[in-house]
């Protein structure tokens, strides 16, 4: 394998010419995870690749250096100070908006300074923040989506939906941050407690250390038994540091086409789209959430049901879709597994862009949608760039608490899909029994939610979202979310503390907490055909929405 493949995630976020101008440190983040500050596993590894972002970093942009690596690289240089210990980072590739390198591991753990060094001059110090060890995960989508692993007992196959691993098969993992080696950062071997979670489930390690590349860390670990899904999450823990989340496919042996109750791919599909290069599809759906509302000294503020519908149809390339592109833009998980994403609300400093950028289709003029309380229509929208179809502010009221049959059209098509018509039914939505004695989520102890009811063509969605503060302002802050998929005849779930520990701490205002968490009930989905789509998509959801505290 070779390390070009794997050390630049980020391609971009190139200022203009830095010559004669003085460097500027704007955020560091891992190479891999590019998990944000305020984030509880948040922090720069001994030993670890890491990208520094800024303006002016470099006069021009370098190719990726290979070994030796030197702690000089076209008149750029940097310095780290921690409590007193000064190291030079070795350079793997610079640019004048991004740098990237790796921390030496005789760096001492804890709050320093990093400095950039160039012709024009040397930065104003910028925090540091060094850990033994904060691991991150090489995904298809910079920190999120599905890993980029292969399977041993495939070939080495880079895995994918049509290329799934087998339980019981040996995978590989790419990523840094597993902790400090010899030497400072060179390919001698760690050995560090990691500890791999496949959809919730405690999996094998059978080695965890540093590759033949400087920085970059490889953990070959066994699939466990009993798991079966497009999206199964993976999660790594070193130390009392959590990893990224990625998502990873999984079938039953003797297949390598994997399939999701709530993603209805067949073969069939998978095969137009590799033959045609790409994939094109449309979703189209209803959603009820009722909030409770906030009390503050005595007095109840919000709340109240909205009903909302809401359209989108996109097209993408076979390779973004086959590596799980949409399953990471629409932040899905299989049933039984966890997704977690986090930004940055205010700032883009130190966000890693999206790898994957979709084209938008024109459906036709609006969408309409027919149920037991009458008709609406939901008019196309261009928000920003994006071609949405939603409902008009003032839709209320439109889905009974009875549920019941919706009926959905496009009239006579668009320009890039035609005419389509397609029925759902909501059957009547499930109970969440135990809402009102949760308010505070102890994140250590993990969540568990019950429920009574609901479809059985349905699933279960347990979301939450989480506000903390970065370096205590209320003003910078970072938001981390996550979405559990449930079989709703379960009728139970526990969200892992591994989920919850990567949320931020909830600050309030006021002693009130604008962090959610949510239960809902999905229908579908039911499948629709329309020239011009691979897949078209029915889904309709009832949910609940509470305020929490993240602890």
């Amino acid at each position: 394998m070779k390390l070009t493949g794997y050390l630049l995630a980020l391609a971009g976020i190139f200022a203009g010419s830095a010559a004669g101008q003085t460097p500027t440190v704007g955020g560091l983040l891992n190479n891999y995870s590019f998990t944000l500050p305020g984030l509880p596993n948040y922090g720069i590894a001994e030993g670890s690749i890491f990208d520094i972002f800024g303006t002016n970093l470099a006069a021009t942009t370098s190719s990726l250096q290979g070994p030796p690596l030197k702690t000089t690289l076209d008149g750029v240089s940097i310095s780290v100070m921690v409590n007193g210990t000064t190291t030079s980072p070795l350079i793997y590739f610079v640019s004048p908006g991004q740098i990237a390198a790796i921390l030496p591991s005789a760096t001492p753990v804890g709050a320093g300074t990093i400095t950039v060094t160039t012709s024009a001059g040397t930065s104003a110090a910028f925090p540091i923040q060094v850990a033994q060890s904060a691991f991150g995960l090489l995904t298809t989508n910079n920190g999120s989506g599905p890993l980029q692993g292969f399977d041993a007992n495939n070939g080495g196959a880079l895995l994918s939906f049509t290329a799934a691993a087998n339980p019981g098969e040996i995978l590989e993992l790419w990523g840094t941050g597993l902790g400090p080696v010899a030497n400072d950062a060179t390919g001698v071997a760690v050995s560090p407690t990691a500890q791999v979670f496949i959809g919730g489930v405690s999996a094998s390690v059978l080695y965890a250390g540093r590759s033949s590349y400087q920085g970059l860390d490889q953990i070959n670990v066994k699939v466990p038994q009993g798991l079966s899904g497009c999206n199964i999450s993976v999660v790594v823990q070193t130390g009392t540091y959590l990893s990224n989340f990625a998502t990873v496919p999984v079938t039953a042996s003797g297949s390598r086409t994997c399939s999701d109750p709530s993603n209805p791919l067949t073969t069939s599909i998978l095969s137009k789209i590799t033959a045609s290069g790409t994939f094109t599809i449309g979703i189209v759906g209803l959603i009820q959430d009722t909030e409770p509302g906030t009390t503050v000294d005595g007095m109840t503020f919000g709340g109240g049901t909205t009903d909302s519908g809401f359209a989108s149809f996109l097209k993408f390339t076979a390779a973004e879709f086959s590596s799980g592109a949409f399953a990471s833009a629409s932040k899905t998980a299989s049933i039984g597994s966890c997704s977690v994403y986090f930004y940055n609300a205010t700032s883009t400093t130190t966000t890693a862009p999206p790898v994957f950028n979709f084209t938008y289709l024109n459906a036709g003029p609006s969408i309409n949608v027919t149920g037991p309380d009458g008709a609406l229509t939901m008019p196309l929208q261009v928000l920003d760039g994006f071609d949405i179809y939603s409902t008009p502010s003032t839709a209320t009221s439109f889905i009974p608490a009875s549920g019941g049959t919706f009926t959905f059209n496009n009239g006579s098509g668009g320009p890039d899909v035609g005419a389509f018509s397609g029925q759902l039914d909501m059957t009547s939505p499930l109970v969440w029994t135990n809402m009102s004695s949760v308010s505070t989520v102890t994140r250590s102890n993990g969540l568990t939610v019950n429920w009574t009811g609901g479809g059985s063509s349905s699933y279960v969605s347990i979301a939450g979202t989480s506000f903390g503060s970065v370096n205590g302002s209320s003003l910078d802050f970072v938001v981390g979310s996550f979405t559990c998929q449930a079989p709703t005849s379960a009728g139970s779930f526990t969200v892992p503390s591994s989920v919850l520990l990567s949320l931020p701490q909830s600050f309030t205002i006021a002693g009130v907490s604008t962090s959610t968490l949510s239960l809902g009930n999905v229908t579908g989905p039911v499948t629709f055909t329309a020239t011009g789509l691979d897949e078209g998509i029915l889904e309709g959801t009832v949910q609940d929405t509470i305020s929490v505290t993240y602890q």
